[in-house]
């Protein structure tokens, strides 16, 4: 399943390093996001984290009818979920690469997007308690798969909801499958196009 992924998601950077050297625009903007991040099946008393994200968007389109793009993004994500009293927290640096589709070709429309997202764990809290109930700790690659939806305003400003689902364990030791679940909000501005 891994191997899978990864070959989807170098396709992927491929054809938006092919796409960057085209004539077509592409937009670049900074965005944000509040989300809550659980690990399911993780214990019995798993409560959802609230964190956020903050980074950078790169968009650029897929034709000429200023309606299908693709969505890269690169972001420090703060994650992970509460047992009680006590945060399992883990920073990650997230790479999702969405398909975006406006409903129609107007300037300010609703969007869907979808499309597989790459975790690289940076840092976690509670290392010591990780170790000694789940065996291990986090691993260092999360993938998961994502979709959502929002509005743009003129092809700006964004406002969007999306939802996360891991496709890896996030320990590797511990019994059962335990995967990264996150619901956000978000806002992107794009800057001027280039």
């Amino acid at each position: 399943m891994k191997n899978y992924f990864s070959k989807v998601v170098f396709l992927l950077l491929l054809l938006f390093i092919t796409r960057l050297h085209s004539q077509e625009q592409i937009s670049i903007g900074i965005r944000g996001t509040v989300h809550t991040s659980n690990v399911s099946e993780i214990h019995v008393d798993s409560k959802a984290l609230i964190g956020g994200s903050l980074g950078g968007s790169v968009k650029f389109p897929l034709g000429y009818d200023n309606q299908f793009y693709i969505n890269a993004e690169l972001a420090y994500s703060m994650q992970g979920e509460k047992d009680g009293s006590i945060k399992y927290a883990q920073n990650y640096v997230n790479i999702p690469i969405y398909f975006r589709a406006y409903f129609s070709e107007a300037d300010s429309e609703f969007f869907g997007e979808i499309g597989p997202q790459i975790g690289i764990l940076v840092s976690q809290k509670n290392k010591e308690l990780d170790e000694a109930y789940y065996g291990d700790k986090p691993q260092t690659l999360d993938l998961s798969i994502g979709a959502g939806m929002g509005y743009s305003f003129s092809r700006k400003f964004e406002i969007f909801a999306r939802y996360n689902y891991g496709l890896t364990d996030v320990y590797k030791k511990y019994q059962g499958q335990q995967r990264t679940s996150i619901l956000g909000f978000g806002v992107t501005y794009y800057f001027n196009s280039y």
